[in-house]
């Protein structure tokens, strides 16, 4: 499992998961305002320094604000595919992000008022673990 900060505890799953699997599921893909998702932006949820490993050392706020901070996250923004909705668990009622938070970034660079997501349910949890 990774090493998480204090911070993201109440928002990382608490088992690694496959996107790739992720990508496989099936869900309807539903609009929601953007304003739900801004707290992400302000979660270090991406590392600073490329080919590093998870570090949680930077917010996607963060990036976007000091791009030559973290030039590849920016990259990442700049070069992610809009068409595609952000993947979330739902779990104990909460939900919980597990792809898209690039998307997220670029959406609110273009500012976006919605944004499309994908709900799954916490029974695909045994679909999307890592092996």
């Amino acid at each position: 499992m990774k090493l998480l900060p204090p911070i993201l505890v109440d928002h990382i799953l608490p088992f690694n998961w496959d996107v790739r699997k992720v990508w496989q599921l099936s869900a309807d893909v539903i609009d929601e305002k953007v304003d739900q998702f801004l707290y992400l932006m302000d979660l270090p949820l991406w590392s600073d320094i490329p080919n590093s490993g998870m570090l949680f050392n930077i917010s996607p706020r963060e990036a976007l604000n000091d791009p030559e901070r973290s030039p590849h996250q920016i990259n990442r923004v700049l070069n992610a595919d809009t068409r595609y909705p952000l993947d979330f668990l739902r779990m104990n009622s909460k939900l919980w992000i597990l792809d898209g938070v690039h998307r997220l970034a670029k959406l609110i660079m273009q500012g976006a008022e919605y944004l499309s997501i994908r709900i799954h349910e916490e029974n695909v949890q045994p679909l999307i673990e890592c092996d």
